[in-house]
């Protein structure tokens, strides 16, 4: 049996990584195993044939992708005319669902079997689409407990392979140096503050977070806090200095997140995978994310679930708080850290819920799980 041809597509960085760490358990596991696609670095530092870069400036949004449009289709043809041309063993699709479900309907249209790992969060924002992905994609690996159950009552093979999260942390190197610094900032309390790592959303979130701030030295007090803005890159110091924040009790530390949650005392976050880096630490927390007044009235028309945060998603009830729309939201978010630093009881219930959490996230092995299953499909194919 010849060893098998896999072609990626990963978008964003998050992809790219997660891609990465699936491919070298595959390259384990199948040592003649080969790869090529669209993905970033990480990818291509694990041995795939990068044929584009489509990670490392990733296009999320209306008015990014709109403008990104012709790059965007050039690339998706070019991979549907590989695909044609070369027939690998299977496509991988990673995350990154506006452009890898309109893919995968394609790509079986050749006849080309689909692995899509990271499902689309489809089940939050569009369940009549469920159906539709099932007629296309012939393996599901949800990294979500409760995904797997949903892609199943549509008739799709689906295995939860575990989250790759915890696995990740414990392999991070901490820097002991900036962490001591940080606690010698002396705030009480020291807030970790996350804006999130697309540009868009920085710019969307920071003047809200740091209105809460202001808000928590102005109307509760907080004379002796601190915050620690952790920016996910270099570039979106010009978002901070293009932001009102003068007189603030702020440091900025740069890609180095994790060491902030290990000495905050309180989180404030944007959605998304931060929310479970968060949890890992069992820091008290607060979400917020804020949309335009076209997605907020999407939004409340099409989202069928009744949280953004992946927390409590996972959790199944309302965990972290959260505060989403299109105005700030600087005063309840900042009531609510006071809450859950004043009142012991509201801390520990949510401490109590992220133990939970993390409880259920705890798979060991999520990379080496999942490439066991995209090898015993190509076996069984």
């Amino acid at each position: 049996m010849a060893p098998p041809r896999l072609y990626f597509v990963a978008g964003e960085p998050s992809g790219d990584a997660h891609a990465a760490g699936v491919l070298t358990e595959l390259l384990a596991q199948a040592p003649g195993l080969t790869a090529a696609g669209l993905g970033g670095p990480l990818l291509a530092q694990a041995g795939m044939e990068l044929r584009a870069d489509l990670a490392t400036e990733a296009v999320m949004g209306i008015f990014p992708v709109i403008k990104a449009f012709p790059r965007l289709r050039r690339l998706f043809y070019g991979v549907l005319d590989e695909l044609e041309r070369t027939r690998p063993d299977a496509l991988v699709l990673v995350d990154y669902p506006g452009f890898n479900l309109r893919l995968a309907a394609q790509a079986h249209r050749l006849g080309i079997p689909i692995i899509y790992y990271i499902s689309p969060q489809v089940w939050a924002w569009a369940k009549g689409r469920i159906r539709k992905i099932a007629k296309t994609v012939d393996l599901m690996l949800p990294i979500l407990p409760f995904e797997a159950e949903i892609f199943r009552i549509a008739g799709m093979r689906a295995t939860y392979v575990g989250h790759p999260l915890l696995d990740a942390l414990k392999k991070r190197p901490s820097d002991q140096s900036l962490r001591a610094e940080l606690r010698a900032l002396g705030g009480s309390p020291l807030i970790g503050i996350f804006p999130g790592s697309r540009r868009h959303v920085v710019e969307s979130l920071l003047p809200t977070f740091l209105e809460t701030v202001r808000v928590l030295r102005d109307h509760h007090g907080w004379k002796q806090m601190h915050g620690i803005l952790a920016l996910a890159q270099e570039s979106h110091r010009e978002i901070l200095d293009a932001t009102p924040h003068q007189g603030l009790p702020i440091t900025t530390v740069v890609g180095q997140s994790t060491d902030v949650m290990a000495v905050m005392d309180l989180g404030l976050t944007t959605s998304g995978t931060t929310t479970l880096e968060i949890t890992a630490h069992n820091k008290p927390f607060v979400l917020g994310y804020r949309v335009s007044p076209i997605f907020y009235g999407l939004g409340k028309l099409l989202i069928s679930v009744p949280h953004i945060g992946l927390v409590n998603l996972v959790a199944g009830r309302g965990v972290v708080p959260e505060h989403v729309g299109v105005r700030s939201f600087a005063a309840a978010a900042a009531s609510d850290l006071v809450r859950l630093h004043t009142d012991s009881a509201a801390r520990q219930t949510q401490l109590d819920g992220l133990a939970e959490v993390n409880r259920k996230l705890d798979t060991p092995g999520a990379y080496a799980r999942a490439a066991r299953e995209i090898l015993d499909f190509l076996a069984l194919d």
